[in-house]
């Protein structure tokens, strides 16, 4: 097989090579942490060139944590679901993602549910309140029936060997929505979001096998064991939008579009301190994007009490 020649099946990004979409979205976006590309493998079709980054270390994690290694330390990683997996499996994250079998205990309902009494683990209530409510729940979400994927491999966007099938963006609300408007801007279509399975199956599987943008808000998980922030959320995007993603945050850079010009957040927003009967005009919003200073309330003597201080009063009247 050594004339077989793979390089046929690259993708031609154009003017958009992963690379490069990386970097323009940490840029663009103001991203904390690379987006992390994502590219699943059947048997028999890893290319020889990426026979290097089979994962054989030390390490004995889960594939998002992984994806968190390449996110912050630049590391690319190429998983078959043996060799890096702890014992017992800490989630089912890596079956969701078609690295190895769902848990019988799992296709039962029992796994989100009920301990297991040969364990010899305390009794506790679970994920979800029945065997019922934990198969539907799996019935409903998005995985990969192994045994087809023989190998996930996952990277930093911006430095990736190979070419990916999923992009995951980790960021703020903020962030995740202007991505979600490039995408959205020639199109009109909306992204769709699922909160409830699991992050790995509501986001980047979702978007692996739907071939849509997926984002979550998260889970018990991504939270936990992948260790995100609790104001991040996950955004994946097919690959194959990305250079129109990459292309429409360009657009609006070089047409003068700002981005991230936001009020002061809650409280501290003038409309909200603004007394009862005094006047204020909505359009101040638009005026403090254009960079105009907000004027005062006109009634300045009656004084904004903060919404934590009204409920600590609340609470000792009753």
């Amino acid at each position: 097989m050594s004339d077989y020649n793979w390089s046929i099946y690259d993708r031609d990004w154009g003017e958009w090579p992963p690379n490069k979409q990386g970097e323009h979205l940490i840029n663009e976006l103001q991203l904390y942490g690379d987006p992390i590309a994502l590219a699943w493998f059947p048997q028999e079709s890893l290319p020889p060139k990426l026979e290097k980054y089979i994962y054989r270390g030390g390490l004995k994690m889960v594939h998002c944590q992984f994806m968190q290694r390449a996110r912050f330390r630049g590391e690319t990683y190429i998983l078959d679901g043996v060799n890096s997996r702890p014992g017992p499996p800490v989630c089912n994250g890596d079956a969701y993602a078609g690295l190895t079998e769902v848990q019988e205990r799992l296709m039962v309902g029992l796994t989100h549910t009920r301990t297991n009494p040969e364990s010899g683990e305390p009794l506790r209530l679970g994920i979800f309140g029945s065997p019922a409510a934990s198969r539907r729940s799996l019935r409903n979400n998005y995985w990969i029936v192994p045994p087809h994927i023989e190998y996930l491999a996952i990277a930093p966007l911006s430095n990736c060997p190979f070419d990916p099938d999923v992009v995951t963006i980790i960021g703020n609300a903020r962030q995740a929505t202007m991505a979600s408007r490039a995408l959205q801007y020639f199109t009109g279509k909306a992204t769709i979001g699922e909160t409830g399975p699991g992050t790995c199956s509501s986001s980047w599987v979702a978007a692996y096998l739907s071939g849509e943008a997926h984002y979550t808000l998260g889970c018990h998980g991504v939270f936990g064991t992948m260790g995100i922030d609790p104001n991040e959320i996950c955004l994946s995007i097919p690959s194959e939008q990305m250079p129109t993603v990459c292309e429409v945050l360009k657009l609006w850079r070089d047409r003068g579009k700002k981005m991230f010009t936001e009020a002061p957040p809650n409280e501290e927003r003038l409309f909200v301190q603004v007394p009862y009967d005094a006047s204020y005009g909505a359009l101040a919003r638009i005026d403090h994007e254009k960079g105009a200073k907000p004027s005062e309330p006109q009634d300045s003597e009656i004084k904004y009490t903060p919404w934590s201080e009204r409920r600590k009063r609340k609470s000792k009247k009753s």
